[in-house]
């Protein structure tokens, strides 16, 4: 009680402070007691939610996933990396931000969304086949000044996890790094193809500590190299080992097609992503749009469903945070699109509801980041969401394509590059197919999981995101 007392004598940035000096030094129990700390400090549904879903995994004991992860984190990390991250991420990312979000939301009367994504350029080093931004324009894209301005609205708001991606982000390097250094209380991913990290990018992402990587592959060297270019795989695996022995944090994004799923989610290439230090996997499925769409690359809905089962058998033997952007749904409501938890700003200022909607109705260049939030656009998209009960099937673009062709439609968006427009006409008819067999396929499986896992209609709140490890199969 004692200790009780004192804490409560100490203001919420004291005991926060103190915590993050902590972090380094203890044990997966006493970080425990520190999160049932927090959950005292913050305020706001989606911070206690967080905290309690920290909390529900860490319970699961030694050999759990997340106790193993806790375990890589604290001893992979640099001492450095590790305490800007948890500063970041907990008090700026839970304490600061629960109290701007809910200023925010009081004011404007809708919540903030928890990220956003922004593409700096378009321009980049490789020549991808069936790249999803390949027909944007490749100029240089978003100023240093328009940024620096987004990202200034974006804190006041309580956002304090940024995404950039592109184009290949570090090809803006200098400008991106000034602004990480600026704005050093917030935290930033960058989405890369990985070759441009060289030694010198490595040792500002150490230095900086509030910056890590995310690299794209498609498997090991034949898969990758085949669609991104000869001596791809190599220079990835070279950058994830600079990371790794500079204890920066770094993880993989994998895009799923019909002619990869069993590959990537194997033992041999999970096993070899732990080996070279990969703590974050990013599973997206292959998406029919942008350069050179293809339909034959969407996995089926059989395949889409063997991802489901296949991360959870992973989840359990690997300690890596493994997001599978559709299969995951549940645990966060369905589509975070539109707003509701990102938006994707693109290089040429046009703000879209995700990275694979290319269409918009406003530019960020004459608009506030309030004002675009605010559009009847995105306003109409979050009343629609989630867009069906169904909330393993929470795509507008692919599983519920009548919905976005229906926002398109009524809010008048305009296509944001050259042939844009072919997910609305020019494939229509196969993703309304690939919509009513996704719709066949999972309708019984959602109907099991309500029941096992008490997963509530669209209207109640989505379950821990801890759950996500316990699907059935």
């Amino acid at each position: 009680m004692e200790f009780v007392e004192q804490i409560k004598s100490m203001t919420r940035e004291q005991v926060a402070r103190m915590m993050v000096e902590l972090v380094t030094h203890v044990s997966p129990e006493t970080f425990l007691k520190l999160v049932w700390l927090a959950s005292r400090l913050v305020e706001g549904e989606r911070a206690n939610a967080a905290i309690s879903a920290v909390q529900e995994s860490l319970m699961q004991g030694d050999n759990g996933q997340a106790a193993r992860m806790f375990r890589r984190v604290m001893t992979e990390l640099s001492p450095h990396c590790l305490k800007t991250v948890a500063k970041a991420l907990f008090i700026n990312g839970l304490l600061r931000s629960s109290e701007l979000r809910a200023g925010f939301e009081k004011k404007q009367g809708f919540a903030p969304p928890f990220t956003i994504l922004i593409s700096p350029t378009m321009q980049c080093n490789l020549r991808c086949t069936g790249c999803y931004s390949g027909r944007y324009t490749r100029q240089k894209g978003l100023s240093y000044e328009l940024m620096h301005r987004i990202l200034g609205e974006a804190r006041d708001m309580g956002i304090m996890f940024i995404v950039f991606s592109g184009g290949e982000p570090l090809m803006r390097k200098d400008d991106l790094f000034k602004l990480a250094a600026h704005y050093n209380d917030m935290y930033f991913m960058f989405y890369s193809n990985g070759t441009l990290i060289d030694d010198a990018v490595a040792d500002e992402l150490c230095r900086l500590g509030n910056a890590g990587a995310i690299m794209s592959l498609e498997g090991f060297e034949e898969a990758t190299d085949g669609r991104r270019g000869k001596g791809v795989f190599k220079a990835v695996m070279d950058a994830m080992d600079r990371l790794k022995a500079r204890g920066v944090p770094f993880g993989t994004s994998l895009t799923v097609t019909s002619k990869n799923v069993e590959d990537l989610t194997s033992d041999e290439f999970f096993g070899h992503l732990y080996d070279k230090g990969v703590m974050i996997v990013w599973l997206f499925l292959f998406m029919p749009v942008g350069k050179d769409p293809d339909v034959s690359l969407m996995p089926s809905p059989e395949q889409r469903d063997y991802l489901r089962r296949r991360g959870s058998a992973l989840r359990a033997k690997y300690p890596i945070f493994i997001a599978d952007f559709w299969n995951d749904a549940p645990s966060v409501g369905g589509c975070i699109a539109g707003g509701r938890n990102y938006i994707h700003i693109n290089a040429n200022g046009d703000v879209e509801p995700c990275v694979f909607t290319h269409v918009a109705v406003d530019k960020i260049v004459d608009k506030s980041l309030t004002d675009v939030l605010n559009s009847e656009f995105f306003r109409s998209i979050r009343s629609k969401q989630p867009y069906s009960e169904n909330l393993l099937t929470p795509c507008m673009i692919i599983d519920n394509p009548h919905i976005f062709r229906d926002v398109v439609r009524t809010c008048c968006a305009y296509p944001t590059h050259e042939g844009a427009e072919d997910v609305l006409v020019k494939i229509k008819d196969d993703l309304d197919e690939y919509g009513r067999k996704i719709r066949a396929l999972y309708d019984p499986i959602w109907d099991e999981m309500k029941a096992e896992y008490g997963y509530g209609a669209p209207s109640e709140s989505p379950p821990a995101v801890s759950r996500t490890a316990a699907r059935p199969g």
